[in-house]
């Protein structure tokens, strides 16, 4: 009789196992589905879908090694993973490009175009001082030499210095906001070109803003945005640290942390969907061609991105090479800085140089406009 109850038991063992693998397999066929919906769910009204955009890669990357388990194991259930992951095709290249092909472009306005947060002069580098860490990021803009500079997080000791940093640029917009210890930090526009009309597009509640200048070039006005939005207020370094050096880290403590940092982040998903929608209310207002710079604190998986990049060239798209992530943190799955172009531009280069002097890599694109 125990044979038998053993037998039997091997029996239902790899039906079991079948069933619970089927069972992962759907619900991570699930979470890449809700991935896809992350770019057309305003937060403000439904921010679930929001996180699972957030987490594409290694949502992509889980399915990608369930379909080979599944095709190694002959399972007839691998069709679920195939079908989930057949919609990525039409999103990885906003993370990852093999290349392109280089085109000499002989018509047009040539700009060469940077955006670049420069977390507020303070380097990564230990014992690199402010100062330095200034001085490094004005040689590198002087290298580059860009037509047009936008700068996130930029810091100054006051007003002076706002003015006379960067003297190859005749021409600059910038609006800063106070700090506690009385220095000054926000966006500035740098040009090479003359500037028309200027203006900022405030949050409420926040120190994160959108400023925005015409730029005079061959006789053409070109309208630039150059936007800092939400940031998640949440330190993935630091939690990355804390769940991996803590040894006696409790089940629980890491499900109070996990929650705690979701809600922070819900929060900013909702702020950034209202931030973006203001700043579409000024783009649609302007009949000028539009180039929009800057840190949008969240991926191509994302209604930021989907709403600012409608109609509009992504550079990294059209000339981006490898991984584009912009974020150092966590390299190679956070690309959050972006210059986005009108659908008539062409798209030169495009290259977000690994350089370690912000948290952020600076995003460099040449485009005919």
């Amino acid at each position: 009789m125990e044979k038998k109850e053993n037998s039997g038991g091997r029996k239902r063992s790899p039906l079991l196992f079948g069933i619970t693998f089927r069972a992962i397999l759907l619900v991570a066929a699930a979470a890449m589905c809700l991935s896809y919906v992350a770019v057309y769910v305003n937060p403000a009204k439904f921010s679930l879908p929001l996180f699972f955009g957030l987490y594409f890669i290694p949502i992509f990357l889980l399915n990608l090694f369930l379909l080979i388990i599944a095709i190694l194991r002959r399972s007839a259930s691998a069709w679920i993973t195939v079908v989930a992951l057949l919609p990525s095709l039409l999103y990885t290249e906003l993370f990852f490009k093999i290349g392109h092909e280089e085109k000499i472009y002989t018509e047009g306005i040539r700009l060469k175009v940077e955006s670049y947060n420069v977390g507020m002069f303070s380097s990564s580098k230990e014992g690199f001082s402010r100062e330095e860490c200034r001085r490094e990021i004005a040689r590198h803009i002087k290298t580059e030499s860009p037509d047009i500079v936008c700068l996130q997080e930029f810091f100054v000791e006051d007003r002076t210095q706002a003015d006379t940093l960067f003297v190859q640029y005749p021409h600059r917009h910038y609006h800063l906001f106070k700090a506690k210890n009385g220095k000054l930090f926000g966006n500035i526009i740098l040009s090479k070109y003359p500037m028309g009309e200027k203006g900022r597009i405030s949050f409420p509640g926040s120190t994160n803003l959108s400023i925005y200048s015409d730029i005079k070039h061959f006789g053409r006005k070109i309208r630039v945005y150059n936007n800092h939005l939400e940031s998640y207020n949440v330190s993935f370094t630091a939690l990355a640290h804390k769940f991996g050096s803590k040894e006696n880290l409790n089940t629980e403590e890491i499900t109070h942390d996990i929650v705690q940092t979701h809600e922070k982040m819900k929060g900013t998903f909702i702020k950034r969907s209202e931030q973006v929608d203001r700043i579409l209310e000024n783009i649609n207002s302007n009949s000028k061609p539009t180039i929009i710079c800057g840190d949008f604190n969240d991926t191509p998986m994302s209604y930021t991105y989907h709403t600012l990049a409608k109609d509009r060239k992504d550079t990294f798209k059209e000339a981006g090479r490898g991984f584009g992530a912009t974020f150092s943190t966590l390299w190679p799955l956070l690309r959050i800085d972006y210059i986005l172009v009108p659908q008539n531009a062409e798209c030169a280069t495009h290259n977000a140089q690994k350089i370690n002097l912000s948290d952020h890599y600076p995003v460099i694109s040449e485009i005919i406009i």
